[in-house]
């Protein structure tokens, strides 16, 4: 399980085929970083961020959008604001084949005021990060979306570990649909996650395909404090690195 500890990048990273990086940042930053990362954006995410009414919304997406573009700059040797995205028919995002000659994939997730990115080469991967919030974490809302095996062991959680377990299934059913690239279109009911507080983070069933669960590893991310965090990879093993997004 990977700790809480978040490494300053070195001045050049790169990332083997066996590794998997994983960046976190802070979506408050200050007015000089923010305008600079709005010169990463391309003009349709400009025009996204311009139609958030607040403007705390508006420039935690600029600073999302901009961290992403920066990350992936550093690993590919392009301007950031030159980077170039595909989407599937689900919307995930995807590096353009004429920039993606060491067949990078990423994925973000970003809740309240923190996100988290991953890169890895060559093998798909997710991840999520939730805010944890009291108010969310019920029976009704788990009945609704969680698998029947999910539901159970949510039910049989002790009482003082239930809202920890209902974010540990969310975010972690979170991750591998975003993996997978089919974001809310797959059922969300389909597959069960492990959700306990001391169970390992794990995809135990896949409905469709019972061979699906040994082809991926799943990770819990010490994110920060009132936040609960999951990164699924393709064809395990690999080797985590956390990094620290700096400005």
């Amino acid at each position: 399980m990977p700790a809480g500890h978040w490494d300053c990048p070195p001045n050049k990273i790169s990332i083997a085929v066996n590794e998997a990086h994983v960046w976190r940042t802070s979506l408050n930053q200050d007015e000089t970083t923010v305008l600079e990362l709005s010169s990463y954006l391309a003009p349709d995410e400009y025009r996204r961020a311009t139609k958030y009414h607040r403007a705390v919304d508006r420039d935690r997406f600029i600073v999302a959008r901009g961290v992403l573009r920066s990350i992936l700059s550093t690993y590919l040797h392009i301007p950031p604001n030159e980077l170039q995205f595909t989407y599937n028919q689900y919307g995930k995002p995807a590096i353009s084949d004429g920039q993606n000659r060491c067949a990078l994939n990423f994925n973000l997730s970003h809740s309240n005021d923190l996100a988290l990115y991953v890169t890895a080469c060559a093998r798909s991967v997710g991840i999520d990060i939730e805010y944890i919030r009291r108010d969310f974490a019920t029976l009704e809302i788990a009945e609704h979306f969680f698998s029947k095996d999910e539901v159970r062991s949510l039910k049989a959680a002790p009482t003082d570990g239930m809202i920890e377990a209902f974010f540990n299934c969310w975010s972690r059913k979170e991750s591998y649909i975003k993996a997978i690239g089919m974001g809310v279109s797959y059922p969300l009911d389909g597959f069960t996650v492990s959700l306990a507080p001391n169970a390992a983070p794990a995809l135990l069933k896949v409905a469709a395909d019972e061979r699906e669960p040994d082809r991926w590893q799943m990770y819990e991310l010490k994110a920060g404090e009132g936040y609960a965090a999951s990164l699924i990879v393709e064809n395990p093993p690999v080797t985590l690195r956390q990094w620290q997004w700096i400005g």
